[in-house]
């Protein structure tokens, strides 16, 4: 009769092991799907804006023309070659290197701040479907959206970076 009683319960117990896992798996799973996401979801913006950053801080105006969709050969309606040199060329008064401050994603197109020693802050707006680059309306994007950067660093403090 000893062998009947000995067993009892262990199928329980497997059973609350396996569930575990699977929620354990499960939370894991989720965690790394929503991280993926925030880091992975405006790297192509990223990568256009740093590719245009590259070659301002190279000085190869023409090339970061052309990443701006123009060329000396075809120049962009109101904003011409010249145009460009004033805004983002030697003449300015900024000393390179400029980089990225902060991105702001929208439903559209991400906005790029970007910032060089004597600047003030560019903001750059780099539409999602074909990689265009301009001049964002705004520092932040403007639609209603979760601000989780902002809501952690409320929560456990950090350097405000608007």
């Amino acid at each position: 009769m000893g062998s009947y009683l000995q067993t009892y319960g262990e199928g329980d117990e497997r059973r609350g092991r396996i569930i575990r896992r699977i929620v354990w798996a499960g939370i894991v799973v989720v965690v790394v799907a929503i991280a993926a996401y925030l880091f992975f979801h405006n790297l192509a913006e990223k990568q256009v804006a740093r590719h245009f950053l590259s070659d301002l801080n190279s000085k190869n105006y023409q090339e970061a023309y052309r990443d701006w969709g123009c060329s000396t050969e075809h120049p962009c309606k109101n904003y011409d070659f010249s145009r460009f040199l004033q805004d983002w060329g030697p003449s300015n008064n900024v000393s390179p290197p400029w980089k990225i401050a902060s991105v702001d994603g929208c439903r559209s197109f991400v906005t790029v701040n970007v910032q060089a020693t004597g600047s003030e802050l560019q903001s750059l707006a780099i539409e999602r479907d074909n990689h265009a680059l301009g001049f964002a309306p705004s520092p932040e994007c403007q639609e209603p959206q979760w601000r989780w950067k902002q809501f952690f660093e409320r929560i456990f403090g950090g350097s405000k970076s608007s």
